[in-house]
């Protein structure tokens, strides 16, 4: 009976030591871990308040010549496939969701035709996003090539295409990632000539290969969202009673203490482009009442919280 006890007692040890294991993992690596423990990874809860992030989903938009295969309304659906596949506790709002914001379907632009962070920002805010993910593709081109050596070159076809993509961080409006995905594929020659002469819709593999660029896509988005702290925002104040746009699906509990930071300072920086400047700690709140995607909360200390104010648990 003993060495039964003793037996099951070192499986419980084992079984512990294997979840620590895991969890160190996805400490170092994030949740680009490897592929078949991803989904444990990711599910360990981080230590600060076991809270969950929002990020919003806007149109990727087409900025070629021809359409492809509805590449703006097709291409966010899969990747918050792959951001949910590598990242399932990120909780995401995308184009077609009940709350989805006009901002961010038809993206706000400065004079210069960047896109207008600072708006972009504040919408994010108002939603309790903590990222806001947007991106194009930028460039299809086609052309012939002799590839090979001596007598065995030959003549292939190929299609390039370029995707840019930007993640944006609401508490500053600045982009925590901005990079560029590039792929060739071998075509046939009725494809290239597709391509030529405006028929990108009739090319089968261009569709198949803008689709698969989102899984590396989703993946360093993921990466990037998770190198960045939880935070939320003050969307009414009034008194001492806050509501913040964060709730029950981001973890938050009732009695739940968070750091209240001044976050309303402004600066400009480059082509006209303005930033929102963290600033120091201004007061405590305590949730007193729970929604979905909402919370109210008592003043414990500070004053004169104002909207736009960040959150962050202690």
């Amino acid at each position: 009976m003993k060495f039964y006890y003793l037996k099951t007692f070192n499986q419980i040890l084992v079984v512990i030591a294997i979840c620590f294991l895991f969890s160190f993992a996805s400490l170092i690596a994030g949740c680009s871990f490897l592929p078949a423990i991803k989904k444990i990874a990711c599910d360990i809860k981080a230590p600060a308040g076991d809270l969950k992030k929002k990020v919003g989903i806007t149109f990727f938009e087409n900025h070629t010549f021809g359409a492809v295969n509805n590449f703006e309304k097709i291409f966010h659906i899969k990747l918050v496939e792959s951001i949910k596949e590598t990242c399932p506790d990120i909780l995401i709002i995308k184009p077609g969701d009940t709350g989805h914001p006009d901002q961010m379907a038809v993206l706000p632009k400065l004079a210069s035709g960047r896109i207008d962070n600072l708006v972009l920002a504040k919408t994010g805010r108002k939603l309790g996003l903590n990222a806001i993910v947007t991106g194009s593709l930028i460039d299809i081109s086609g052309n012939k090539e002799n590839r090979g050596i001596l007598w065995f070159k030959n003549t292939y076809n190929f299609i390039r295409f370029q995707i840019v993509v930007e993640v944006y961080d609401t508490e500053t409006g600045a982009k925590i990632f901005d990079d560029s995905f590039d792929d060739e594929i071998q075509v046939d020659e009725i494809d290239l000539y597709n391509l030529r002469t405006g028929k990108a819709n009739e090319i089968p593999v261009l569709n198949d290969a803008l689709l698969n660029a989102v899984i590396p896509i989703g993946e360093k988005i993921c990466d990037a969202v998770n190198s960045q702290p939880w935070k939320g925002y003050v969307i009414s104040s009034f008194d001492d009673k806050i509501i913040i746009s964060s709730g029950k699906r981001s973890g938050l509990i009732l009695g739940d203490k968070l750091d209240v930071y001044d976050s309303g300072n402004i600066f400009e920086g480059k082509d006209s482009q303005e930033f929102f400047i963290p600033g120091p700690k201004i007061g405590e709140i305590k949730i007193t009442a729970l929604y979905p995607d909402k919370a109210e909360a008592a003043l414990i200390s500070g004053k004169n919280i104002k909207v736009g104010s960040t959150v962050k648990i202690k």
